[in-house]
């Protein structure tokens, strides 16, 4: 009963702020919740939430953190069984704002991005491989497989501010990014994972390759702390 009583005090807080008039050019100097809707439709999909700090006028700083599972991905929904995929990804990002009028500022920006997708699955597979493809024996159990992704992007982007505290972020980026496939359960040799995805051949699972990387979409954001009183 508590729990409820909090989450709707919660609600109401959120409502009364997002709907109170405020200067929305002061958004800039605080820090801005952001949430990334596209990323819940990516193939490797996750809730994606991050926080914009500013460090000064010109700069800030954006980390951006999401969590997902094949579980509520939309790419799987025709699957009788979906795969147990997990995924963790991190986006870490530097801004320069180099052009600002009331309400709007375009940005450019570096970006740092990690993400790490385990698939797991309990199946027969050889034990104790070697080279050429023989195994000491088979053994019927769960095993896991990682996909393990690191890139770097430069964006340009553009964000409106509005009176109600929040804001739209829109960004296109393009960089190179490596992926490295290989299994995590040890004593488990090369895994292939049947599920129609070629990213998870494991043809080349100790190479990674280095390919190159676009990144767009938009997010939306909510400006935090306390604003001045807007005078009419």
């Amino acid at each position: 009963m508590n729990c409820r009583i909090s989450l709707l005090f919660i609600f109401l807080l959120v409502f009364h702020f997002s709907h109170a008039q405020i200067d929305p050019d002061e958004s800039k100097n605080h820090i801005i919740l952001k949430w990334s809707p596209l990323s819940l439709f990516d193939i490797d999909n996750t809730v994606q939430l991050g926080l914009e700090v500013p460090v000064n006028d010109k700069f800030t700083i954006q980390q951006d953190i999401g969590y997902g599972h094949s579980g509520f991905n939309v790419w799987y929904a025709d699957y009788e069984n979906r795969p147990d995929i997990g995924t963790i990804k991190s986006r870490t990002q530097l801004r320069y704002y180099f052009y600002a009028k009331p309400r709007f500022r375009s940005y450019l920006a570096g970006e740092y991005l990690f993400k790490r997708v385990v698939r797991q699955e309990t199946k027969w597979v050889g034990m104790d491989c070697v080279d050429n493809g023989g195994c000491s024996y088979f053994s019927y159990k769960n095993v896991k497989q990682g996909k393990f992704v690191n890139a770097l992007h430069a964006k340009i982007g553009w964000q409106f501010y509005f009176s109600n505290r929040t804001s739209l972020d829109l960004f296109v980026g393009f960089g190179l990014r490596k992926a490295r496939i290989r299994t995590l359960t040890k004593g488990v040799g090369n895994v292939d994972f049947d599920n129609g995805w070629d990213w998870w051949i494991n043809a080349n699972n100790n190479d990674p390759q280095i390919i190159p990387s676009v990144s767009t979409g938009f997010h939306l954001g909510f400006a935090l702390g306390r604003f001045k009183k807007k005078e009419d």
